[in-house]
């Protein structure tokens, strides 16, 4: 039974490994089951025993990158002590994953899939896992003195608005300005929650 289910997970991982190359390689659209078939050389049943939809694949994918996402940030915040540089260092972790390969077979998937609410509920459900990280960054800074005392929701609103509006440059501006920019956008964010004399 144990070997079975190692079996099923080793399966299920090899058709999403295979999958997510083929995504990133041609896109979304233009990717095909039968292409999925042939990279993993397994049958499409079994393919179809994991996934029951192409479209069930490529969430999969996306959880799992943002899983990936945050545990990266969680591995990088560790080695940080003040709010305040987790902030800075926060912004470069959403600059360094506009380099993703996955990042455009996303966006190509989340335009054609807008008018269905089941799946644009999902993709805001994997969005809002990053809600927790903002909430804890925030409220550890106004414990330490850093930040001044405000609703810790609102601010996170704010934030995560300002993290993710700010990807509309990746489309016009050469990547090498996006840190730059992503750090003039948390100076901007700090000048109106940072106390002016940190507590002692």
């Amino acid at each position: 039974m144990a070997r079975r289910k190692e079996e099923a997970e080793h399966s299920k991982r090899l058709i999403a490994t295979k999958a997510k190359e083929l995504f990133c390689q041609k896109g979304y659209a233009a990717t095909s089951m039968e292409d999925i078939r042939t990279a993993t050389g397994m049958s499409k049943g079994s393919i179809y025993y994991h996934f029951k939809s192409k479209e069930t694949l490529f969430l999969h994918l996306i959880e799992a990158n943002m899983q990936e996402w945050l545990d990266t940030w969680n591995e990088l915040e560790s080695t940080l002590t003040t709010s305040t540089d987790k902030l800075y260092r926060l912004a470069q972790h959403y600059v360094e994953d506009f380099q993703n390969p996955l990042l455009k077979a996303a966006e190509e998937f989340a335009g054609s899939r807008s008018s269905d609410p089941a799946i644009m509920e999902q993709l805001l459900t994997f969005t809002k896992a990053h809600y927790p990280a903002f909430m804890k960054l925030l409220a550890d800074g106004m414990r330490n003195g850093e930040f001044r005392e405000d609703d810790t929701e609102d601010l996170m609103y704010i934030l995560f608005a300002l993290m993710s509006g700010l990807s509309v440059a990746f489309y016009d501006l050469p990547y090498e300005k996006l840190g730059p920019l992503y750090k003039k956008a948390v100076d901007v964010f700090l000048d109106g929650i940072r106390l002016s004399k940190p507590r002692a």
